[in-house]
């Protein structure tokens, strides 16, 4: 991984513009509340948790780090504290040698690394593995970056940029060894379900997924599916659920700062709403109204866009993502794109997990837009590249005024001390 993260002298250029947009906003982030928590206590936290409105992303990252406690749910995040203790002890060492609560610094420094190679392999993914041209893998990324709730996902101090940063890393992986004809082994299998589980769980999936693709018959051989796959999940569910029981339920502000678990829509919330509104909406675009709201605080689960050309965009979106689809249909790499789509799909439309918010798990999918549209950037046509460049510049151009305007707007906001 060390060899990975080097950054090549093609991409210096595109990571120094992904640099300086992911410290512009992060900067930002961390002036707006950072008095708040220099001098941390439980005021100045209630204080923060009344300014702090970033739709239904939880802060809960700034407590752990500033007083290291179980804080998150250990059924969906089994190890995600135990991966934050070294940084809590951070923490704690600078604010030994500087009297200051560094939790914003500490997590914002964590927050910019997993979005630059978030970036990077986002970037590597479509020049190396899908093939597209400088321009064009640039133009993507920026677009993938300009969507609302990935923009958001590397901004606040929650477990989505982490997953983020490790699904695209494991995808990279698996199309660098589809295009050698290599296979993951026993041991890199294990290795990446319990680091990727172990931060969010039901990402476990997407590694088995990436294995399945890569390995394909071998993913079931007999010895390595029992060992990569069977005994690590038995042990990584009995590990949370044992977790879950020795942790203290009492609910705590600091622990859980927004309120309840994420709970299921009735039926009387249609499904094509949902797709079309939160799903392929708002994970792409903000809703002016009940901006950055959260359904726990009388965001309403479906908002309409107040501007009609909102759903043009929308629209154009979608057709170029079908059409990228049918033209990289015979592509292995991409039926791995799509499988994780259908499971974050199943997952949270179908079944409903979280389908009141599922905007916010957008981290989990959406690169699969951009990436599949990148398969029409091969078509023999020079007509067609144009016009799909221009489209995806465009809507770039776009959301990166629209969202930046906002989130601007938002992060120079006056705090409200009362």
């Amino acid at each position: 991984m060390m060899k990975d993260l080097c950054v090549s002298k093609e991409e210096r250029w595109p990571a120094v513009y992904a640099l300086v947009f992911i410290l512009s906003f992060q900067y930002l982030m961390i002036k707006k509340f950072f008095g708040l928590f220099a001098d941390y206590s439980e005021q100045s936290w209630n204080t923060f948790m009344r300014n702090y409105h970033m739709s239904g992303f939880d802060p809960i990252s700034y407590a752990v780090l500033s007083e290291w406690h179980q804080g998150y749910d250990v059924v969906r995040h089994p190890l995600l504290a135990f991966l934050m203790y070294p940084f809590s002890l951070l923490n704690g060492l600078l604010e030994q040698l500087t009297t200051v609560n560094c939790a914003q610094l500490v997590m914002g420094a964590l927050l910019v690394f997993c979005a630059f190679y978030t970036f990077l392999f986002m970037h590597r993914i479509l020049r190396e593995v899908v093939g597209v041209d400088r321009l064009a893998a640039f133009l993507l990324t920026a677009f993938f970056f300009s969507c609302a709730y990935i923009w958001l996902t590397v901004l606040v101090a929650d477990h989505f940029c982490l997953s983020l940063f490790l699904i695209i890393y494991i995808l990279y992986r698996s199309g660098v060894k589809l295009r050698k004809g290599e296979y993951f082994s026993i041991w890199e299998t294990i290795c990446s379900f319990v680091v990727v589980a172990g931060v969010t769980l039901s990402n476990g999936a997407i590694v088995f997924l990436c294995v399945l693709f890569v390995n394909g018959r071998g993913f079931f051989q007999k010895a390595f599916f029992l060992k990569a796959v069977v005994i690590p999940s038995i042990c990584m569910l009995t590990f949370a659920f044992l977790l879950n029981l020795t942790t203290d339920k009492v609910p705590s502000e600091k622990e859980n700062p927004i309120g309840e678990q994420m709970e299921w829509v009735g039926t009387d919330v249609s499904r094509l709403d949902i797709l079309v509104e939160n799903v392929f909406g708002e994970s792409i675009q903000l809703h002016r109204e009940h901006l950055l709201g959260d359904i726990l605080m009388k965001r309403p689960v479906i908002v309409r866009y107040t501007w009609p050309v909102q759903y043009v965009v929308e629209a154009v979106i979608l057709l170029l993502f079908l059409l990228g689809g049918w033209w990289g249909r015979k592509e292995r790499f991409l039926w791995l794109l799509m499988s994780v789509l259908a499971f974050n799909l199943v997952l949270h439309v179908l079944l409903g997990f979280a389908i009141n918010e599922v905007y916010i798990m957008a981290a989990h999918w959406l690169f699969v837009v951009p990436l599949t549209i990148a398969w029409l950037l091969k078509e023999n046509h020079r007509w067609v590249q144009l016009v799909v460049l221009i489209l995806i510049a465009a809507i770039t151009v776009y959301l990166l005024l629209y969202h930046g305007y906002w989130l601007h707007r938002y992060l120079t906001w006056p705090i409200l001390a009362k």
